[in-house]
């Protein structure tokens, strides 16, 4: 007690207790050196009566001022290990100060960069002792910061139903524009889907498939899907149609028209299903040749083909034009 006692008189003002002889000081300003003595006694508590520990803390990595047109390009430890020595309750109370190791890469240029973490890089409040701080080097990649766009490319498995194949696979969006490190995307021409089920499918789809990414893009964007219009049609047989009957259509009733040849060549693609159940193929087809505002004489005219299916697909039309001779109909009298 008599120690305690002391501790107090060495932290108080001199003069603060009376000797003997000398005049009471309460009289005079009683109410300042009241709050000295409250003072020295919560100075003594967490100078002298609180317990000094060493602990360990996270400290987050701050970076600022990082440019514009620069990346980091590398993964690196977002926190370090800081052990520090001080009163316990200012060692509890650092995490509500926001204590930080603040990186500045006003100055930074591509390349690589060491930044050295030392006792004196993080500022803690008055009190606590840094002794050690882990990791003592971080290392960051600084790499130019570009913009590309990438189309995306379907990856299938499986094959459609027997007789169906697909015919395009469309994706929305189309392109995804992809901002990033350039030794990242540079290298980088296009994005790949997981692969697509189209087994044994015998019409169109819409999915959403999700992007088989490697993981430096991967860490860019994180897991992305987009939606996939499979189109699914029969498969076709190219065959060539001969014979098929040439007719004159919008002929003036007081004409009339010899035309030149009267057969025309088709070649198309026509469904497996359509060139097995029928066996006349000219009957798919209406051939034309317009005679439409003509006067009498000597005419080339273009050939028309109509498909009375529109799975089929015609490929070559053969003439293509034809002679068309047309003559005033001569009245008897």
């Amino acid at each position: 007690m008599e120690k305690l006692v002391k501790q107090i008189k060495d932290l108080l003002p001199t003069g603060f207790f009376p000797q003997k002889g000398d005049q009471l000081p309460w009289a005079k300003d009683w109410a300042i050196k009241l709050l000295s003595l409250f003072f020295a006694l919560f100075l003594w508590y967490f100078v002298v009566g609180e317990d000094k520990v060493d602990m360990t803390v996270h400290i987050p990595v701050e970076i600022v001022n990082l440019p514009r047109d620069l990346v980091i390009s590398n993964q690196f430890k977002k926190q370090l290990e800081v052990t520090v020595a001080g009163p316990r309750g200012l060692i509890r109370g650092i995490a509500n100060q926001h204590v930080s190791r603040a990186v500045d890469l006003s100055k930074a240029t591509p390349g690589s960069m060491l930044v050295r973490n030392d006792e004196d890089a993080i500022t803690f409040p008055r009190g606590i002792r840094v002794l050690r701080v882990q990791p003592p080097y971080i290392t960051l990649l600084l790499d130019q910061l570009i913009k590309q766009d990438m189309p995306i490319k379907a990856i299938t498995k499986g094959q459609p139903a027997t007789g169906y194949q697909v015919e395009s696979i469309v994706f929305d969006p189309r392109i995804l524009s992809l901002t990033g490190p350039q030794a990242t995307l540079g290298s980088q021409t296009e994005l790949t889907t997981s692969p697509i089920d189209i087994s044994d499918l015998d019409s169109s789809v819409v999915r959403e498939v999700s992007l088989d990414l490697p993981p430096e893009i991967s860490d860019l964007i994180g897991e992305t899907t987009v939606t996939a219009n499979i189109t699914i049609i029969e498969k076709t047989i190219l065959r060539k149609i001969t014979n098929n009957q040439l007719t004159i259509i919008d002929l003036l009733p007081t004409n009339s028209a010899v035309i030149q040849p009267t057969k025309i060549m088709i070649r198309a693609e026509i469904p497996l299903s359509i060139n097995k159940n029928i066996k006349k193929l000219q009957t798919l087809f209406t051939v034309t040749a317009s005679a439409a505002n003509l006067p009498p004489g000597k005419h080339t005219v273009a050939v028309r083909v109509d498909k009375k299916n529109p799975q089929i697909q015609i490929t070559e039309i053969s003439p293509a034009k034809v002679t068309l001779i047309i003559e005033p109909v001569t009245r008897k009298k």
